[in-house]
This record gives structure tokens, C-alpha cells and sequence, in this order.
């Protein structure tokens, strides 16, 4: 159970409220809807990455999920292995991105982003060298949205362990990711 009450979404201030009609029904957004006016901004920014992102699905998928491994945290690797399913990533895959690096289930540049990720997360500035091998697949651009997805999952993994948000009680029927890029065009 959740360590405080999820928000009565009619006491929501109107555009969270609003907002949260139209997210996928998961309990993470219903927890997130009650943090003022910052729920709005942030799930902007969930959008930009997770439906317009430089990064391919995959790669992104197995960051996150390596990202929730490495935080230990439920929810997050439960709702990321669902999305990987539906982007259609094999179980074997999904299963590897808690394993030992390098996998042989993965690219170069997913083995590199992995390692790179590791270093970021154990010790916020990753190693020179890790930052290289994976700049070198990723450029300028791909390396940013990179450390931007890790640090947002990083707050998202915090977010869900210290307040305990609750696993839904059945999975949505989607990915999600066409509901949130679908409410973000209606209220952004």
C-alpha cells in the first residue's frame, strides 16, 4: 500500500485533473497528478523521449529497464517489461538487461549504452572511457537524450520506492506510450 493516499483527482488542480483522464490508468500517474504543478512539465518530458526520442525503442527500453534493475525497483521494471513485450523485444532480451555486460544478446552500441549506463548510475560522472564507446554510436545528441532518460529514471525509480506506489491490480491492455503521446497533443 502506498505510504500516503493517492490524490482525489476532483480536488486535482484542472489541468492535472484533466491530464490524468486522459494518461493510461496506472497508479504512477495517479500519485504524480497530485505534485502541483510540476506533473504537467514532467510528463512533457516522459513524451519527448519516450514517443518523439532520438533513441531507438529498444535501446531505450533496455536503458530503462537496466535503470530499474540497478535501482530495484518493481514497478518500474514490471511496467518496462510490459512496453518491451509490446515493441516486441524477446523474453530473453528483457531478461538480459539484469544480467552480466557484456551480453551476447545485445549490439555493441547496447552493450556499450549498458556499461555507460552502469558507471552513470554508481557513480553519477561515468568513466571517460565508457562516455567514448558509447558517444561513439550514439553522437552528440543520442549521448544527451541518453543521460537525460537515465537521470529521469533515476527520479522515477526514487519516486516509486519512497512512497511505494502500488502495482495496478490488472496491466493495461497497451504500451501506453500512444495514450501519453495522444494527451500530451491534447493538453500541451
Amino acid at each position: 500500500m502506498a505510504r500516503i493516499s493517492y490524490p482525489d483527482p476532483a480536488a486535482l488542480p484542472k489541468a492535472n485533473h484533466e491530464l490524468l483522464q486522459d494518461l493510461p490508468q496506472l497508479n504512477i500517474f495517479r500519485m504524480l497528478a497530485g505534485s502541483g504543478p510540476s506533473f504537467v512539465p514532467f510528463m512533457a518530458l516522459i513524451n519527448a523521449y519516450l514517443n518523439e526520442g532520438l533513441l531507438d525503442a529498444e535501446l531505450r527500453e533496455l536503458v530503462i529497464l537496466r535503470v530499474g534493475h540497478l535501482c530495484a525497483s518493481h514497478y518500474e521494471q514490471h511496467q518496462h517489461r510490459r512496453v518491451s513485450r509490446m515493441l516486441g523485444m524477446s523474453p530473453e532480451r528483457i531478461e538480459a538487461a539484469e544480467g552480466t555486460l557484456p551480453s551476447p544478446l545485445f549490439s555493441e552500441t547496447e552493450n556499450a549504452v549498458l556499461a555507460f549506463t552502469d558507471d552513470q548510475v554508481a557513480n553519477v560522472k561515468a568513466d571517460g572511457k565508457l562516455f567514448a564507446a558509447a558517444h561513439v554510436h550514439l553522437g552528440d545528441a543520442g549521448m544527451q537524450e541518453l543521460v537525460v532518460i537515465i537521470g529521469v529514471y533515476l527520479l522515477v525509480c526514487r519516486y516509486l520506492e519512497t512512497f511505494e506506489i502500488d502495482l495496478e491490480e490488472t496491466d493495461i491492455a497497451t504500451s501506453g506510450l500512444d495514450e501519453i503521446r495522444r494527451s500530451m497533443k491534447n493538453h500541451g
